[in-house]
């Protein structure tokens, strides 16, 4: 009897361990934590949410949202929405890297982002922000930032990092400058392999990719008296083209590409 007595607190035991296992992470709670500006504590805490829940996408979404590196933070971004696009973050995650493209002033790509946010999550609260707002082509050529365009305020990052911004939700009607009526600009698309606030780690990796042959280019951005260094990869005519392009990069290059247009 008491051996049956232990067996059953055995099995007990692990099927609350099973249920603890399953259960899951509270994300919405620690979103609203971070917008409270909490987000040292929950920062703190995603060692363990990530040991505990594993390529766990909502888990993924505050990685990227506590991260203080924008660059880093939109590839985390993209892995949830390439990777999970059935999750619920998804959206989310999409949308927030169409903020980060249009507060450094790449209209274009931000524009082509909350596209595929519309077309892939049309049901999303973004979305349907944003109704009406996207046009059914491609915006003029995307124009560099100087100092003197404006944009939407950004949070402060420590120096040497690359911001992340939140623009708001609607886009201003302003936001990109149209083509003129007879002129049609082709869209061209590169890879992103590199967002730096430091020249000299820019010029380093776009030396390595020299090295091995790669068409690459180093553009600066000016952005409120802060220069952003920002490292292009190739020339491709299609998105598709460039992301296939983007996946072979990452296996002989060991360094993840983010698809923009130019």
């Amino acid at each position: 009897m008491k051996q049956c007595l232990i067996l059953v607190a055995l099995l007990c035991t692990v099927g609350e361990t099973l249920v603890a296992q399953k259960a899951e992470p509270d994300i919405k709670k620690y979103v609203a934590a971070i917008n409270n500006g909490n987000a040292d504590e929950v920062r703190r805490e995603i060692p363990v949410l990530v040991t505990k829940y594993p390529n766990h996408p909502g888990v993924m979404y505050l990685q990227g949202l506590v991260t203080r590196e924008g660059s880093e933070a939109i590839r985390t971004y993209q892995s949830i929405v390439d990777n999970f696009p059935e999750s619920e973050w998804a959206d989310d995650a999409l949308y927030r890297i169409y903020q980060f493209y249009y507060a450094l002033g790449l209209y274009r790509t931000a524009e082509i982002k909350m596209k595929q946010l519309v077309e892939k999550f049309p049901d999303s609260p973004y979305a349907r922000s944003a109704a009406g707002a996207v046009t059914a082509e491609p915006a003029a050529a995307e124009q560099q930032p100087t100092a003197e365009k404006e944009a939407p305020a950004e949070k402060e990052a420590p120096t040497g990092h690359v911001p992340v911004v939140t623009p708001p939700i609607a886009r201003p009607s302003t936001e990109t400058v149209p083509a003129q009526a007879d002129t049609v600009i082709p869209v061209r698309f590169v890879l992103q392999v590199g967002a730096f606030g430091v020249q000299n780690n820019a010029q380093s990796l776009k030396e390595r990719f020299d090295a091995f042959g790669y068409p690459v280019e180093m553009i600066s951005i000016v952005k409120d008296t802060r220069a952003l260094f920002l490292v292009w990869v190739g020339n491709y005519a299609t998105y598709e083209e460039a992301r296939a392009a983007g996946q072979d990069v990452k296996r002989k290059m060991g360094v993840d590409a983010i698809v923009i247009s130019r």
